[in-house]
């Protein structure tokens, strides 16, 4: 049997999921730090704190997602400073991301050939 999450595991799971100092967290949930690591044994509050911090987590990778294109047109302007300094730093900022986007795309296209030919192998009848 699920137990139910009361209003206060939920404030804390809240608290928790935003802020994982948990004497904050349970100041803010106004929950004691005893009351609140035993709610942390607990499957259900575990399962539902662990969905909640990667609902933030994918919110906050949206939003880095979403500035990547402004910040990747900001280095690219900082290519035109008069500091000489700066403009190589800029450089080698941007060539090593270059060069991370590419190895990322390297590794991605391998996986997906070993994907793929996994896929063959156990179509014929093999086993992997």
């Amino acid at each position: 049997m699920t137990e139910e999450l009361t209003p206060r595991k939920t404030r804390l799971l809240a608290a928790l999921a935003s802020d994982p100092d948990v004497p904050a967290a349970c100041a803010a949930a106004g929950v004691s730090r005893t009351t609140a690591y035993r709610w942390q044994s607990e499957p259900a509050f575990k399962d539902e704190l662990a969905r909640q911090r990667e609902a933030a987590l994918s919110a906050a990778l949206e939003s880095v997602k979403t500035q990547a294109v402004r910040a990747a047109a900001g280095l690219a302007g900082l290519l035109d400073v008069k500091d000489d300094r700066l403009r190589r730093l800029v450089c080698n900022d941007i060539l090593a991301h270059a060069m991370k986007v590419r190895e990322l795309e390297d590794f991605e296209r391998r996986l997906a050939a070993l994907e793929q030919a996994l896929a063959k192998t156990k179509g014929k009848g093999g086993e992997a």
